[in-house]
């Protein structure tokens, strides 16, 4: 059975080891799990208030997972995870520029993970790591969401 809780703290404490996610002049926050929703204007939006951003919240299982055997005594199984960020500027463009340098951090710091010698710690490899990323206006400020999505494989002995 995948620990989706490992999974979640293992990304959380590898984006909060890298020296520039992990200060909080760069990213306020990183936790596991989002905290809740948002429901003003019926947006949904994940719910981070303006003086803990910019901040990350990892979601471990943003897809089914898929497992398979891959000899007599081991399975693969791979869990597709969501580092989604936050952030809000009033001003677009600067907004933007920032936001994207914490994206583009948290996508150098997965795609570090991707070998036995380096990876998240539990016996877990990092692959397809890829950013989408939204802004809309709220008042007076710009939201900027992205969700880096990465594959995290997992291989267990049984038997």
């Amino acid at each position: 059975m995948t620990d989706y809780v490992a999974v979640a703290s293992a990304v959380r404490d590898t984006l909060l080891a890298d020296a520039w996610l992990g200060n909080a002049a760069n990213v306020k926050i990183i936790e596991s799990y989002p905290r809740g929703f948002s429901l003003q204007d019926g947006k949904g939006e994940m719910y981070f208030p303006n003086r803990d951003q910019p901040a990350i919240a990892v979601v471990p299982n943003a897809q089914p997972k898929k497992s398979e055997q891959i000899s007599a005594t081991e399975i693969a199984t791979v869990v597709r995870v969501e580092a989604n960020t936050v952030s809000f500027d009033r001003d677009a463009q600067a907004g933007m520029a920032n936001h994207h340098a914490i994206v583009e951090n948290v996508e150098h710091v997965l795609q570090k993970q991707a070998t036995e010698a380096n990876d998240l710690g539990i016996g877990a490899r990092v692959s397809g790591v890829s950013t989408r990323d939204r802004r809309f206006k709220k008042g007076e400020v710009y939201v900027f969401v992205s969700a880096t999505e990465f594959d995290v494989e997992i291989v267990a002995a049984f038997g």
